[in-house]
């Protein structure tokens, strides 16, 4: 059931990436207001609610030891995670953004390869460096294919630090771009060896949108029609649900209350940074700050799943 409905994912996103990516090359230039509303737009609407259900796993956790209280203590642990992410980059910028760009890719990886790994049954190092080449294309290739405007990003990101600064240091990287192409190549035949093409289609069509669109856009199409929709399926299929539409109710349902509160206060926030940075700098900080605030908790919940579930195993005889 689950694999149908993420092999239905991937065409649907392959398709829907590679006219994308095609239709970036017919245009000459994409305004960087336009790249921002689209950016906040569909991360809102299509990103956001696939961590809104992350109180489902909450309950799970706690709901049998706090009883009705589960709630609270989630709610109470999940924006103290939060905010604690927000203080300490406001502290460290460089410090929290390096980290945030390591975790982003780990977690990326590890959904892309927990949804279809591009070889089945591998083991421990196949498994690690599926993880490390796909989790890193949203992270490296806007460096690979844009340093110069990737570093103004970062700059934003990083208050007090001028691109003209940033940019050296990643235009550096990117000369090294040949060897991590080089190693997506080799990864691409791996899939096709292993009856896995789709998988290095899904490589090659992410590697194509990144060298033709802007790195804001390119990142947008990465987690808005593959990153989220992906999760959120493996949620739905994890909750019971056979049919999709009911499961997909369902999820819609669960996800609304703290979408809408996350936007709210993603709102709240933008209107506050206004005030001492530009439109552009605030809009940057407030999507990729707070999803980098939001992050931590979503990826800690199934690993404290995790560990709960191997302390409840009975002991082997």
């Amino acid at each position: 059931m689950i694999d149908h409905w993420l092999l239905q994912h991937t065409r649907l996103a392959l398709t829907a990436t590679a006219i994308i990516a095609v239709g970036g090359l017919a245009v000459a230039e994409f305004p960087l207001t336009t790249q921002l509303v689209l950016l906040a737009t569909l991360v809102a609407v299509l990103g956001l609610p696939h961590g809104a259900v992350d109180h489902w796993q909450g309950r799970e956790l706690l709901a049998n030891r706090l009883g009705l209280g589960w709630p609270v203590a989630f709610g109470a642990g999940y924006v103290a995670a939060t905010a604690l992410v927000v203080l300490a980059w406001m502290a460290w910028p460089p410090l929290l953004l390096a980290g945030f760009l390591l975790l982003a890719a780990g977690h990326f990886g590890s959904e892309d390869v927990a949804a279809r790994p591009a070889i089945p049954h591998a083991g421990p190092l196949g498994r690690n460096a599926d993880i490390a080449l796909r989790g890193s294309l949203p992270v490296l290739l806007p460096i690979c294919f844009h340093p110069n405007e990737t570093a103004g990003l970062f700059a934003a990101l990083m208050p007090g630090t001028p691109a003209d600064a940033l940019a050296p240091i990643l235009a550096t990287m990117a000369l090294m771009s040949p060897l991590y192409f080089a190693a997506l190549a080799v990864w691409i035949m791996v899939t096709i060896t292993k009856g896995e093409s789709i998988t290095g289609a899904e490589i090659a069509v992410h590697t194509a949108a990144f060298a033709v669109l802007p790195p804001l856009l390119a990142f947008s199409a990465y987690f808005c029609l593959w990153h989220s929709p992906r999760h959120s399926l493996m949620v739905i299929a994890n909750a019971g649900d056979t049919s999709l539409s009911a499961g997909l109710r369902r999820f819609v349902r669960g996800a609304l209350l703290l979408t809408g509160l996350t936007i709210a206060g993603g709102v709240l926030a933008w209107t506050i940074l206004q005030r001492p940075f530009s439109g552009t700098e605030a809009t940057l900080q407030v999507v990729f700050i707070g999803l980098a605030a939001l992050t931590v908790p979503h990826v800690l919940l199934p690993l404290l799943l995790r560990y709960k579930g191997q302390r409840n195993e009975p002991a082997a005889n």
